[in-house]
């Protein structure tokens, strides 16, 4: 009989290349509640298209919001042209981990922790660290602090919110993207 164990040397280096330097990107949707719903605590997820986000956060108009935490987004602003939205780009194929959500306001934000780009993001399937929920609480505090404030307006464009506009890790109608 086969012995099942953990690698937790392999979950501390996914640790310490994923947290470190983690900072916070924002994507802002219109999701319908039965979507939202879908991303419970601990729900790894896998977007198959690249992900645009900014690192420009303020006020939003949609119901919900998406923060990414990771610590290797691709800064695209440089090659914006004229539009000044922050553009940052995840990679394809990301997986990501729900850390949780939370309603204030009548605004909904999604907080998802990015992982790391290889076959480690398996150590994160039935794993739940401390860090995890000290990211979510900052993220709770700092949504409450901005989700009213006024919105950006580039940030409130048809164009912008048209790239933003899909849920991420499932299609169109709520059904999640196979993980592999």
């Amino acid at each position: 009989m086969a012995q099942d164990y953990f690698d937790i040397a392999a979950l501390e280096e996914a640790i310490n290349a994923t947290l470190p330097g983690a900072t916070m990107f924002v994507r802002d949707v219109d999701l319908p509640e039965s979507m939202a719903a879908m991303y419970t605590d601990g729900l790894i997820i896998r977007e198959k298209a690249y992900i645009d986000a900014s690192c420009r956060v303020m006020g939003m108009m949609t119901s919900h919001r998406y923060a990414i935490l990771l610590n290797h987004m691709v800064d695209l602003g440089e090659f914006e042209q004229d539009t000044n939205w922050g553009l940052c780009v995840a990679q394809r194929d990301s997986h990501f981990k729900v850390l949780g959500q939370h309603t204030y306001d009548g605004k909904t934000m999604i907080v998802l922790l990015h992982l790391p780009d290889d076959e480690r993001w398996k150590l994160f399937e039935n794993t739940r660290i401390n860090i995890e929920e000290e990211f979510f609480d900052s993220c709770c505090i700092r949504f409450e602090n901005k989700c009213n404030e006024p919105v950006i307006p580039e940030l409130a464009t048809k164009d912008w919110l048209g790239r933003c506009s899909f849920p991420l890790g499932m299609d169109d109608e709520g059904n999640l993207w196979d993980l592999e």
